[in-house]
């Protein structure tokens, strides 16, 4: 049996909840230290240890402290800690030097797709390539097709076939891509983005993009607000294709959600 057996279970329970957490591991010890290299704990997004060891309560301050942090910002961190040092206030004379790695383990990130035909499918596909959790809102059944909704979109985390009320999913939506022809376009995407949806991204044309801006900032929508809808939607990649399209949107997203630029990596400076 895995010594880490129970560490291991307690990760699974948090990943099933589907909460952040944080795993701090130490990867080195000098000198003396009540922690070991490879001792693990979980963090909480609030710092609060769920189960594990990796020192006395000065250090496990230290590695709660760096949770919270790497959970605000999703980036990895290596915090060195001097057992011997009045500098740091540690107070602990072990006379060691440790490091510990503190590892955010972040909730994937929700994309709800309204619509129906091979581009909601390529985009259904593409994004649970890229370990985002999908939601779909589509019709109970399609006339182009002899599919049930599950053939069609089988790796999607729910399913959506009654009227679409924003408010009332209890997921935490990042994305939202409209990809439907319906006469209220413009009122779910109004009501997205009062939602707080920082990406209401809608499949149209010039002349219907138009009409749901209008109708957004006739419905009182502020300037800052409207730069939550995206249309034209995607990057340009002269897309064609259903699934290039899905490529374009997706690709965009993905900018977004790293914080890229979308330029090609040649053009970048070294």
């Amino acid at each position: 049996m895995s010594k880490n057996k129970l560490f291991l279970k307690e990760a699974l329970k948090i990943e099933s909840k589907e909460k952040p957490y944080a795993v701090a591991t130490v990867i080195s010890v000098k000198g003396s230290s009540s922690g070991r290299v490879g001792d693990k704990a979980l963090f909480d997004e609030k710092g609060y240890r769920l189960i594990g060891y990796v020192g006395g309560g000065c250090i496990e301050n230290r590695a709660s402290d760096t949770a919270i942090e790497t959970l605000t910002n999703g980036i990895p961190k290596i915090i060195e800690i001097d057992l011997d040092s009045d500098s740091i206030g540690m107070g602990i004379p072990c006379g060691g030097i440790m490091s510990i790695l503190v590892e955010p383990q972040m909730i994937d990130s929700v994309i709800l797709i309204r619509g129906d035909g091979s581009i909601v499918e390529s985009l259904s596909k593409i994004a649970k390539l890229l370990n985002f959790k999908i939601i779909i809102h589509t019709a109970k059944s399609h006339i182009h097709t002899n599919k049930s909704n599950e053939e069609l979109f089988p790796n999607v985390d729910k399913l959506i076939t009654e009227e679409l009320e924003v408010d009332k999913i209890d997921e935490n939506i990042d994305y939202f891509i409209l990809a439907t022809h319906h006469s209220d376009d413009d009122k779910i995407a109004l009501a997205a983005i009062k939602k707080g949806i920082k990406y209401v991204g809608v499949i149209a044309s010039q002349k219907k993009a138009d009409l749901i801006k209008k109708y957004l900032l006739d419905n009182g929508l502020s300037d800052s607000e409207l730069k939550n809808l995206y249309t034209p939607i995607g990057l340009d990649l002269n897309a064609t294709t259903p699934e290039e399209i899905a490529l374009s949107i997706l690709s965009e997203i993905v900018m977004l959600e790293n914080g890229a630029t979308g330029k090609q990596m040649k053009s970048l400076k070294k």
